[in-house]
């Protein structure tokens, strides 16, 4: 068993004073607002963070330290009502969570003016800089994901074909392709004609929807050497990859995120899933010895984790963040600017000018008959 960091829990029993909030009610504890989406599509992954968290508060001795969830359920209107909620009424002194970009950039303006310090736990703000001086991600920006990918697609050929889910997080990832898949030609190119050969087709459809098939039968017509189904959950990959299957047993098929969910191998059982992805470094590559120990104690309490993404990982790590802030009696923006972190849960990181994670890379997984095997730098399975 992890000792207690010493003199934590005696600090937080002790101090009246919160250096998160300018006034603090005597003697009241150490309030954090986590806002994840309980309901809805993604309810698989805020339940790791969840646990992350809880499990994280027992492990940090943090007996004093309020953990207040609320449902934001990855949407707009829900997320401002969350976070109007933990704000005003709760009067919170932290928030973190935050599982989706389209749960946190309707609630920046928001979280600007309550002066608040933020530290999300999946949620990004995409290929957006500025919105705010104290709002921070330690889950890498969705864009770089595609790094790893690219290459892949290219050695398939130059059509590549990308199928939308219109959202904001996949628009963010369709703008992000058209710019790099322009930039891998005019590498593979090399100013030749080859460059003009690389060619996107695309097609969507709105965001919820399950009839996928018109718009990849006109993606087939067009011609494809690969398709990226660019889908905003489990069931928009598990909808669009089987309807696909019915048009195209062989087209190579990528995707960021999804297919590492166990909701989306289990739906396949009958072994016909056949697809290469991104998604963060696995758990284990990602934890140092503290990161270990919370794993180890995770499964021995809840089994395996919902999700492929270390999030329950990274829960802890932001929780184990603000409670250092906190012992040290510092603003947590402010603790989070003084440079690269090498003493926590996870691998050596640090956050940029503008909040956003540096350090954390994303690796390839290939995935066939419902077996993840992470590519080395070759492309091979190892």
């Amino acid at each position: 068993m992890l000792s207690k960091p010493k003199h934590l829990s005696l600090f937080l029993l002790i101090t009246c004073t919160s250096l998160y909030a300018a006034t603090q009610a005597l003697c009241e504890p150490l309030k954090i607002g986590i806002p994840l989406p309980f309901t809805g599509a993604n309810a698989a992954p805020a339940q790791d963070i969840r646990r992350g968290f809880e499990l994280g508060r027992e492990i940090l001795g943090l007996t004093d330290a309020a953990l207040i969830f609320e449902d934001d359920g990855c949407d707009g209107a829900k997320s401002i009502t969350a976070t109007k909620k933990l704000i005003d009424i709760t009067k919170v002194d932290v928030i973190s969570g935050i599982y989706c970009n389209n749960a946190l950039l309707p609630v920046a303006s928001i979280l600007n003016r309550a002066d608040i310090p933020v530290l999300t736990v999946g949620a990004t703000t995409g290929d957006q800089v500025g919105i705010g001086k104290k709002i921070f991600r330690i889950f890498p920006a969705d864009q770089d994901a595609l790094e790893p990918i690219i290459p892949e697609m290219v050695k398939h050929g130059p059509r590549l074909c990308v199928m939308t889910e219109t959202e904001a997080y996949t628009t963010l990832i369709e703008r992000a392709v058209d710019l790099k898949w322009q930039r891998a030609g005019m590498l593979k190119g090399r100013g030749s004609r080859e460059t003009s050969n690389f060619t996107i087709a695309k097609e969507s459809i709105n965001s919820g929807e399950r009839d996928f098939r018109s718009a990849l039968f006109r993606l087939k017509k067009r011609g494809c050497d690969s398709i990226l189904l660019n889908v905003a959950g489990d069931d928009g990959f598990i909808a669009s990859y089987r309807q696909l299957r019915t048009i195209d047993q062989e087209m190579p098929v990528f995707g960021l995120y999804f297919p590492g969910s166990s909701n989306v191998q289990k739906a396949f059982t009958d072994g016909l899933l056949r697809v290469t992805y991104a998604d963060l470094a696995t758990s284990n590559s990602l934890a140092t010895t503290l990161g270990k120990e919370f794993i180890k104690r995770y499964r021995e309490r809840y089994g395996e984790f919902m999700v492929s993404q270390p999030i329950a990982l990274l829960a802890f790590e932001a929780l184990r963040l603000i409670a250092e802030a906190n012992k040290q009696r510092m603003p947590l923006d402010q603790f989070l600017r003084m440079g690269p972190i090498n003493d926590g849960a996870i691998i050596k990181y640090h956050f940029d000018s503008d909040g956003a994670v540096q350090g954390i890379a994303f690796d390839l997984f290939t995935l066939n008959l419902n077996s993840a095997v992470k590519q080395d730098e070759n492309g091979e399975g190892g």
